[in-house]
């Protein structure tokens, strides 16, 4: 392993609180009943078009019309309410200490996750940043994966895709790349199992030990 690829909601940053204000707002706006947050949380890791698609698709709602509503709301001035899980930032340190280069592949926009990282001081931990911007097909797609590989001139096996999605792992077993599934985002055990990770860390002490026990 010479890369480590880390996805950002859920695996990094407990973004619950946010997503769940946005959206929120979003349903009230609509005049939606509350009962869709579960399914709009079914869909975090996927890029955002897509979610909208699947929670409000079937309710015969156009994507124009929900995107209003959720823009509605302030998440540029609710960031406060993201926090990087607790053990994450020493976690980084020690890996960056360790020589070990590090990206983002994540399904949030270029913007965001530029003032997000730097809102927590990563400007320079990770690099390339790698968002729905700069591809056709997001997660779970391996067009990610892939441009990670080119961009970095590694191969597939060089590389670690940290994540906590479905979304995440599916996007690196197609594109060849393993995987670490954590515990600590938005999908237990047995939806991760599936997608055939290296290995499970149910929460972020865990996760410390694996990476630090394969970076040794």
């Amino acid at each position: 392993m010479r890369f480590i690829a880390w996805d950002f909601d859920g695996t990094l940053v407990d973004s619950r609180p946010l997503i769940e204000a946005g959206m929120t707002h979003t349903l009230k706006a609509l005049g939606l009943p509350m009962s869709l947050m579960d399914t709009w949380l079914s869909c975090v890791g996927l890029p955002l078009e897509a979610g909208i698609a699947h929670t409000f698709g079937p309710l015969g709602l156009d994507e124009p019309a929900v995107m209003k509503a959720y823009r509605g709301f302030a998440h540029a001035e609710e960031e406060h309410l993201l926090r990087p899980f607790p053990g994450i930032p020493e976690l980084l340190e020690v890996l960056q200490g360790r020589g070990m280069a590090m990206g983002i592949v994540t399904s949030k926009r270029r913007l965001p996750i530029l003032r997000q990282a730097a809102r927590f001081g990563w400007e320079n931990t990770f690099s390339p940043i790698i968002t729905p911007d700069e591809v056709t097909h997001g997660k779970p797609h391996p067009e990610s994966m892939e441009l990670l590989q080119t961009l970095t001139g590694l191969a597939a096996e060089d590389l670690l895709m940290v994540g906590d999605t479905p979304f995440d792992l599916d996007m690196a077993r197609a594109a060849g790349v393993p995987s670490l599934a954590v515990g600590h985002g938005f999908y237990g055990q047995e939806a991760l199992a599936a997608c055939g990770p290296r290995a499970y860390a149910p929460d972020t002490a865990a996760l410390r030990d694996i990476l630090l026990a394969w970076t040794a």
